[in-house]
C-alpha cells in the first residue's frame, strides 16, 4: 500500500491548478523529447498500445491478428498501462499525474476536446498536450500499414454536442457483471475515440490512438468508470478465472491492479450524475 495517494484529477479542474497543469506539460513535453529508443520516451510508451509493439487490449482480441480469446483484459491491461505511463511520467517531473476527461461534462458539451489539450502553444512553445510525436514507419514494418516519416498526432473532432452522455455512464454502471460492463463500457469508449479521431486523425485508429495526449486523459476517464463500478458492485468483481491472467507486457496481473488504492492513486470527487 503507497504511503501517499497520487490524486488524478478532472481535466477540468486542473486547468484551473496551474501547478498540477504544468508539472503535466512539463514531464510530457520532456518524454516527448527523448529518442524512440528511450524506455522512458513519449514514443517507446506510447508505441504499447499500437505500432510498432501492438499489445493492447480490446474486446478480447490482441495485436493486428484480431485473434478471438475467451476472455476480455480490456480494463485491466489499460489500467496496468496508465499505471506505467504515470510512474515514468514522475521521472521527469515528481509531481506530475494523468488527469481525466469528462466528456460527460457540460464544458465538454460546449467546446468539446479540454482547452487543455487543445491549445496549440504555451506562450512561445507549443503545447505538449496538443499532440504528440509519431515514429516512423518503414515500408514493409507491419503488413497494410503503408510508410510514412515520423511526424505529430492530429485529431478532427466532432460536435461536441455528440459526446458521450452521463445518462449513458449511468446505464453501464447499473450493469452487475463485469464481463457485460467491460462490453458496453467498451462502446462508449469507441465512440470517444471515432468522435476525436474524426475523418483522420489518430485517435481514431488503434495503430496511433496511444501518441496523442488526449488519449491518456481519455483512459483515465474509462478507468474512472470502472473505479465507480467497483465501488458499487465490488472490488473484486471479475470472472475467477481472470484474476492471474498476466498483462504483457507489464510485469502486473489481473488482481494485481484490482484496487487502486494499492497502486497508489486516488480519483478526485467532482459534482457529476454518476459519482
Amino acid at each position: 500500500m503507497a504511503n501517499r495517494l497520487t490524486l488524478r484529477q478532472n481535466v477540468e479542474s486542473i486547468e484551473l491548478t496551474s501547478g498540477g497543469l504544468v508539472a503535466l506539460r512539463d514531464a510530457i513535453g520532456k518524454m516527448q523529447a527523448l529518442s524512440a529508443d528511450d524506455n522512458r520516451s513519449w514514443m517507446y510508451l506510447a508505441g504499447f498500445h499500437g505500432f510498432p509493439q501492438f499489445q493492447c487490449w480490446h474486446g478480447g482480441r490482441i495485436g493486428l491478428s484480431q485473434q478471438a480469446l475467451a476472455y476480455d483484459l480490456f480494463l485491466p491491461w489499460h489500467r496496468a498501462y496508465l499505471l506505467t505511463m504515470e510512474h515514468t511520467m514522475r521521472d521527469q517531473n515528481g509531481t506530475a499525474a494523468l488527469p481525466w476527461w469528462d466528456w460527460t461534462s457540460p464544458g465538454s458539451h460546449r467546446v468539446g476536446v479540454p482547452v487543455a489539450y487543445s491549445t496549440r502553444r504555451i506562450g512561445k512553445n507549443p503545447n505538449p498536450l496538443a499532440s504528440g510525436p509519431v515514429p516512423e514507419v518503414r515500408s514493409g514494418r507491419v503488413p497494410g500499414l503503408p510508410a510514412s516519416a515520423g511526424r505529430n498526432t492530429t485529431r478532427s473532432p466532432g460536435n461536441p454536442d455528440d459526446l458521450p452522455t452521463a445518462d449513458q455512464v449511468n446505464s453501464v454502471l447499473a450493469l452487475t457483471d463485469f464481463v457485460d460492463f467491460s462490453e458496453q463500457l467498451q462502446d462508449i469508449h469507441d465512440q470517444v475515440h471515432g468522435w476525436t479521431g474524426g475523418r483522420n486523425g489518430d485517435m481514431g485508429t488503434i495503430v496511433f490512438a496511444g501518441f496523442d495526449p488526449i488519449f491518456w486523459a481519455h483512459h483515465c476517464m474509462i478507468d474512472r468508470i470502472w473505479y465507480l463500478w467497483q465501488l458499487r458492485h465490488g472490488v473484486q468483481n471479475v470472472p475467477p478465472d481472470y484474476m492471474n491472467k498476466p498483462l504483457a507486457p507489464f510485469p502486473l496481473t489481473v488482481g494485481d491492479v484490482l484496487d487502486i488504492h494499492r497502486l497508489g492513486y486516488e480519483y478526485a470527487q467532482a459534482s457529476s450524475s454518476h459519482d
